[in-house]
């Protein structure tokens, strides 16, 4: 493994992220010269060998075993027949091209064809032919076709190659697959192993109980790469550093437990259309840490699952374009992961996940945890800024999309991109505790553990079960723009220390708990925002009696209860109205026969017990409007609305008909309490 490390850092330099003229032209064997021919022609168990290119080429042949050297330049080695118990080992210290036209070898001791050399072997599979070659159970050297150098593979023709031993298609070196169609329909370990790997065309269906594609950098610029893994922890493609796709398929299908579609140190889609299927489970392994100084001292027992997951990354995930389709139905299955930042610049993601959690078991901090299956997940942070991502997870305490850092969605000033829709459909786990105590593993949609701001775009978002949170900010939540609509069974929108609205469009529903909570200050300063809780003593907006400040916007929340605004703290007018809710029911607040709200309420309130100063009020119904002054105002119930343009139930420009005033007020205060 080291050797190949090394080589394939000796590589990079070749096939790096920039490739050169020279090098591109260098990797042509369009563009090199080969002046003379070795005909090598297998048949039964011996070979003819026909040589052509004089006296610096010789061979060793034991039955249809050949041992070719050469030491001179332009050799092509044109290869045919079919044999069993053979093999071709090919020396030589300079450039050489291997044309494969119709052979067939099975090595039962070596490698079918193996090349040494550390310059580059061209391999051409001749028009219309088809190559198959497999290793046997002794095979020393590691693959069934070996090359020591870097192997250029291009042509219209088939090869199929199968690793008995160990790998298929085996290089200590650099892979490049310019043009072919291949096959690897089995291999006791990795299907191809190199020391880089690059896929500019052709079609790979490679099958292996070790990974796919081994290698210590991965390029797919075109081809479609078709991968079945089936052990567990292994991967369809494994990248000890930098992946990259421009172009291309990748369709992997990963059934072992902790295995993995993709597993690199960094990955970057540039383009190109990846599909993954997985079944595999997560396996929840124990591990006893022992803290000594020269004895032991403590004894930390703790679980650290190892998830099976479509991509996983130690560091980055870069997406500027292209497409990504997972489904997965494992137990704790995961969709995108990785240990630094995840940027989604552009691209689709399209992210389903259907496993169920794992048994409960002690983490690493000592408490009780529960592994789930994500669609998205950063340890570091996830910035959104373009792109079209749908992730939805159907399986208990499982969350669409996840941040341990901060998390960013959209650009300043850029109002159309990204879409982002996120669901749950799974319920919370139980983990400890009893009553108000107690603790869960809640589905969220999108979570981050530091700050998350949203700039622009579209964000869609809905849970179906208790515990399920839109958009939660364990920090500070910032909207400054975007279109948001969040349906939930918890939380619409949740922030821990403080939340800030500075614009956008937000419509909030929680089906079971407050529409808009922050367990700190909240501060609008701008936007629409239509805000929908559930009944006493769920809030349209709650801030635990923190600091509520209203500065700007446009905002209506109802609610069995609502936090009220704090007068010192804020420059627009708000109103707190108390009264019966039904479904459906118009309410109309106008001043001079000029309407300043009509809000068709969304739900029946019912049970009592709500709003400011007590009462019998089953409805608290906060709003304000920058048209708000110190005017007396009519509330018209009951009314009837027609035209115009509408808002979840917030209506500009309608016609407005009948109704009762049930209440006036004069909104001389900064805030107006109407009971």
């Amino acid at each position: 493994m080291e050797k190949r490390l090394k080589c394939g850092l000796a590589i990079a330099g070749i096939w790096g992220a920039a490739w050169c003229a020279q090098a591109a032209d260098d990797d042509y064997v369009e563009s090199q010269s080969f002046t003379s021919t070795v005909a090598v022609a297998f048949s039964g168990a011996t070979a003819t060998v026909v040589n052509n290119a004089g006296s610096g080429v010789t061979c060793l042949q034991d039955g249809a075993s050949l041992a070719i050297t050469s030491t001179v330049a332009g050799v092509e080695y044109l290869v045919s027949g079919a044999a069993t118990n053979a093999s071709l080992r090919i020396g030589s210290s300079r450039p050489l091209k291997l044309t494969l036209n119709g052979v067939n070898l099975a090595s039962a001791t070596n490698p079918a064809i193996g090349v040494w050399t550390s310059n580059r072997c061209y391999v051409v599979l001749a028009k219309g032919t088809t190559n198959v070659l497999a290793d046997g159970a002794v095979n020393a050297v590691g693959g069934a076709f070996y090359g020591s150098g870097p192997l250029i593979f291009s042509g219209p023709g088939f090869l199929s190659v199968s690793g008995t031993k160990k790998h298929g298609i085996s290089g200590a070196g650099a892979i490049r697959i310019r043009d072919g169609e291949f096959a690897v329909p089995r291999a006791a370990s990795d299907a191809i192993h190199a020391g880089s790997f690059r896929l500019d065309n052709g079609t790979l269906a490679l099958a292996a109980y070790g990974d796919g594609v081994d290698a210590g950098t991965v390029q797919i610029a075109g081809g479609a790469l078709s991968i079945l893994s089936v052990s567990n922890d292994t991967k369809a493609i494994k990248c000890d550093g930098a992946m990259t796709v421009a172009g291309g398929l990748i369709n992997a299908t990963v059934r072992g437990a902790q295995g993995k579609g993709i597993k690199a140190t960094d990955l970057t889609l540039d383009g190109g259309a990846l599909l993954f299927r997985l079944s595999g489970a997560a396996v929840l392994a124990t591990v006893t840490n022992l803290t000594t100084n020269g004895t032991t001292v403590a004894t930390n027992v703790y679980v650290d699952p190892s998830y099976c997951a479509a991509v996983k990354c130690d560091g980055n995930v870069t997406i500027n374009a292209g497409a990504i389709t997972v489904t997965h139905s494992g137990t704790a299955g995961k969709g995108l992961s990785a240990d630094g930042n995840i940027t989604i610049n552009g691209g689709t993601l399209d992210l389903y996940t259907t496993g169920g959690n794992s048994a409960t078991f002690t983490n690493d901090e000592g408490v009780l945890d529960v592994a789930a299956a994500d669609c998205l997940k950063a340890d570091g942070a996830l910035r959104i800024l373009g792109g079209w991502i749908r992730a939805i997870s159907t399986g208990a305490a499982g969350d669409a999309i996840s941040a341990d850092g901060e998390a960013i969605i959209g650009v300043a000033g850029v109002t159309n991109v990204p879409y982002v829709e996120a669901a749950t459909r799974g319920a919370r786990v139980y983990l400890y505790g009893a009553g108000e105590s107690a603790e869960y593993s809640n589905p969220k949609t999108f979570s981050a553990h530091g700050n998350v701001t949203v700039n622009g775009g579209t964000f869609r978002a809905t849970t179906q079960n208790d515990g399920g949170e839109g958009l939660e900010s364990k920090n500070v939540l910032t909207i400054n723009g975007g279109d948001l609509d969040v349906v939930c069974y918890d939380d619409c929108l949740n922030a821990a220390s403080n939340l800030v609205i500075n614009g956008g469009r937000l419509y909030c529903y929680s089906t079971g708990n407050d529409a808009i909570d922050s367990n700190g200050p909240m501060a609008i300063n701008g936007g629409t925002i239509v805000a929908s809780g559930t009944t006493a003593p769920e809030e349209g907006f709650d801030c635990d009696q923190n600091t509520f400040a209203i500065r700007g916007g446009t905002l209506v929340g109802t609610g069995g209860a609502s936090s009220t605004p704090t007068s010192s703290s804020c420059t627009q007018r708000a109103v707190l109205y108390s009264a019966a809710g039904a479904s459906g029911a118009v309410v109309r607040v106008a001043t001079g026969g000029n309407d300043v709200l009509v809000y068709k309420i969304p739900r029946t309130y019912s049970g009592g017990g709500g709003g400011p100063g007590g009462g019998t009020a089953s409805m608290t119904m906060l709003f304000s409007l920058p048209s708000l002054t110190n005017a007396t105002y009519a509330i018209v119930t009951n009314a009837t609305v027609s035209g115009g343009a509408e808002f979840h139930g917030l209506y500009v420009g309608a016609t407005v008909a009948g109704g009762k005033t049930s209440k006036t007020f004069t909104a001389s205060a900064m805030v107006t309490t109407v009971n």
